[in-house]
């Protein structure tokens, strides 16, 4: 991967420029756009300045967008404009002048390469889609975790910046546990999300109790290795501090000052991280469930820099004594749920099983499953066409029970083979693999501790996004924008991680 050098274009006076470009377009938006656009075009210059000085932050505010996407959003022309599309929007416009004004050559790694050959088999899928608005919108939500990729590569270029991303999550995190935690005691959720003994599925602001696991199973992982490597900061801090303390408070004021600052950056990642745990226990999701352990089993197998022998064991001993009967000390709730996870493995045909309200989501389930199976047989290259699965649900259904579908095939490899064929399937495998393998590489060979704690992070987001997608689509909702800045940040780390070698004084010139 290369990385270059950023040079502003020899006599080009971009900020007076682009600074006059906005004001002008400012004016005009006023004059021309209908409310409430044309109230927000003055933030949005505001902003548009900000991100000229700190180009880092519009990836900050990228990723924080996502927990509060649906907040405020406002509909108008025919399009719901929600947080995450305004801060797209601002995003790509502060790249591109990043990209113009600093003359710097695109930055690349392994990943894009099967991403850009999974967006091409979508593109050559839609020969065979009947409905091509579904398939653009597929296509769309799968590009702007491409842009975030390529913006977390090209702004952040300091320690301060890629923690800010981190600390955003974080926050996006611990709003959403906090919401789901009063959502779940209170039983705020409808009839159908009630789990038992006085709980409610926590939903956040999401909406749905599947998706809200999913975006904190996608942060849980990378917070927890953030929280363990700012305790690390902290003793080697808190050493420094007791020997410039022989020389005084005065002389040991900047050290103090940088042991409080770790200190506060640890408990806010270790607070996040305990969060993220319960609201994703509150949400009786099971393939969060799930793909949260595997994810935690992962980083804790890839932690050890020898054979983990004792680590497989411990996990092994773990295992036994679930399935020996070690849930029987949970609470009714979650035994009920852990049962019908257990239930789910079991492969059965839906047409042969009479439907009861205690089966129903396990042959619900597997009836989408054997209809994306249908679809990928009758177009087994190319698939029925991008974003087609709902659209021609009813033409492959396999139960006569579940005429609709409820929005993707419960699995997201059978869904990306109903919708792309082998091809899709092949380059997703492709895409997954090579994030996990980059972000294996970072958490293993890398020298210093925050590139390694970002590759352990990444590896268990990469781990638990594959196996929840057993059961689940992930990729739903805007959730690719923090997956890509994380496999982004993980790339950094592993090639030229920014914040090596940076020294205090130059943390804070350095920032962009």
């Amino acid at each position: 991967m290369r990385f270059s050098t950023a040079k502003p274009l020899p006599g080009l006076p971009a900020p007076t420029l682009i600074g006059w470009v906005l004001a002008v377009t400012a004016v005009l938006a006023i004059l021309v756009l209908p409310r409430p656009f044309d109230l927000l075009a003055i933030p949005a210059v505001a902003a548009g300045l900000f991100y000229l000085l700190v180009p880092a932050a519009a990836a900050v505010f990228l990723v924080a967008s996502v927990p509060v996407q649906a907040t405020g959003a406002i509909s108008a022309g025919g399009v719901e404009w929600t947080a995450t599309k305004v801060a797209l929007g601002a995003a790509m416009g502060a790249l591109a002048i990043h990209l113009v004004t600093r003359r710097e050559t695109i930055r690349w790694s392994s990943i894009l390469v099967p991403y850009s050959a999974y967006l091409l088999v979508m593109v050559a899928s839609m020969h065979d889609a009947q409905y091509l608005r579904p398939a653009i919108a597929e296509i769309y939500r799968w590009s702007t975790p491409l842009f975030t990729f390529l913006l977390v590569l090209h702004v952040v270029r300091s320690r301060r910046a890629a923690l800010a991303i981190l600390i955003a999550i974080g926050a996006g995190v611990l709003w959403q546990a906090t919401s789901g935690v009063i959502q779940s005691l209170l039983e705020l959720g409808p009839e159908s999300f009630a789990a038992g003994s006085g709980l409610s599925r926590a939903y956040g602001s999401f909406g749905k109790p599947n998706t809200y696991a999913a975006y904190l199973e996608l942060s849980v992982p990378m917070l927890l290795v953030l929280a363990g490597w700012g305790i690390g900061q902290v003793v080697q801090q808190f050493h420094t501090y007791r020997q410039s303390r022989l020389h005084g408070m005065l002389a040991s004021r900047a050290e103090r000052a940088s042991l409080i600052r770790w200190s506060g950056f640890s408990l806010w990642m270790a607070g996040c991280t305990l969060a993220g745990l319960v609201g994703i226990v509150l949400s009786f999701s099971r393939g969060a469930w799930l793909g949260t352990a595997a994810g935690l089993l992962a980083m804790l197998l890839v932690s050890a820099r020898g054979l983990p022998i004792a680590r497989v064991a411990i996990a092994g001993a773990v295992a036994v004594a679930l399935f020996a009967g070690g849930m029987r000390y949970a609470p009714e709730a979650v035994q009920a749920r852990y049962e019908q996870l257990v239930s789910q493995v079991r492969l059965f045909d839906s047409r042969q099983v009479i439907v009861t309200a205690e089966n129903f989501a396990s042959v619900e389930r597997m009836a989408h499953w054997q209809t994306g199976i249908a679809m990928f047989q009758a177009e087994p290259l190319l698939g029925v066409g991008v974003g087609n699965y709902n659209a021609r649900f009813r033409e492959f259904q396999i139960h006569p029970g579940f005429p609709n579908s409820a929005g993707h095939a419960h699995n997201y490899y059978i869904h990306t083979s109903a919708e792309t064929g082998t091809l899709g399937l092949a380059a997703y495998l492709w895409l997954i693999g090579t994030a996990l393998a980059v972000a294996l590489r970072a958490a293993r060979t890398t020298q210093d501790a925050l590139s390694r704690a970002v590759g352990l992070g990444a590896v268990g987001v990469t781990v638990a996004l594959m196996v929840h997608n057993v059961v689940e689509n992930l990729h739903v909702l805007s959730l690719g924008i923090q997956l890509a800045a994380i496999w982004a940040l993980a790339v950094l780390a592993l090639y030229n991680p920014p914040w090596r070698g940076v020294t205090r004084a130059q943390e804070g010139t350095n920032s962009a």
